[in-house]
């Protein structure tokens, strides 16, 4: 039996925002924000650039809203670690950080490096909104999660928890980062399994008491 092909004019409203969305992405990753233009976020998502004034007013808002889309997707993949109080804090905090820097492709570390360095000068308020809803809010959870840990006796009573958080993310962030020179500098590259368990457990390494420590 034939299958008809949905053209993209065609597709749902819905469709036709997650395309743009996914569109917008590539072309900020690869040209960068401020090289980016709304007709090539158009071209690359097969539809006209009305269509995209249809959704969002400027080019701002389309970023915005791109961060905003995935970071809902990262954090969304999240919840059941957050909410699963059985299972050990450094069980939950070795899920937690694999589900959200686990399975990022070479574009996406371009989109990090965007909004680290290009986002914070042009756009500083989109930044800003970036590091709120995405590094802060990350490293806020795990910091929880360590005081949870705290209060069970899985880590040291004197353990930083808050400040151990902000360098395991921005470490990961920064490292997974620089993976895009690694064809340039191969010194740089890592094998990102490696780099995201073993950092994981040096870090829950310095939380455990001494007598835990021993036993692992």
């Amino acid at each position: 039996m034939a299958t008809t092909k949905v053209l993209r004019w065609e597709r749902r409203p819905d469709d036709r925002y997650q395309e743009l969305l996914e569109a917008a992405l590539q072309v900020f990753a690869q040209k960068g924000y401020r090289n980016t233009r709304l007709d090539e976020v158009a071209e690359a998502a097969g539809v006209t650039k009305g269509t995209i004034y249809h959704y969002f007013d400027t080019k701002e808002e389309l970023l915005l809203s791109v961060i905003k889309h995935y970071q809902t997707l990262a954090f969304g993949r999240a919840e059941d670690v957050l909410r699963d109080d059985r299972l050990p804090a450094s069980t939950r905090i070795r899920l937690l950080v694999r589900k959200m820097f686990v399975g990022g492709n070479k574009r996406g570390r371009h989109f990090l490096a965007l909004l680290l360095r290009d986002v914070a000068h042009e756009v500083p308020h989109v930044h800003d909104s970036w590091l709120h809803d995405g590094p802060v809010r990350l490293w806020t959870l795990i910091g929880q999660l360590v005081d949870e840990g705290k209060e069970r006796g899985e880590f040291r009573p004197d353990a930083d928890g808050d400040v151990g958080a902000r360098v395991l993310v921005s470490g990961l962030m920064l490292q997974l980062m620089w993976q895009q020179h690694a064809d340039a500098v191969p010194a740089m590259a890592v094998d990102e399994d490696r780099l995201i368990d073993s950092t994981v457990e040096l870090f829950l390494a310095g939380l455990r008491p001494p007598s835990l420590a021993r036993q692992h």
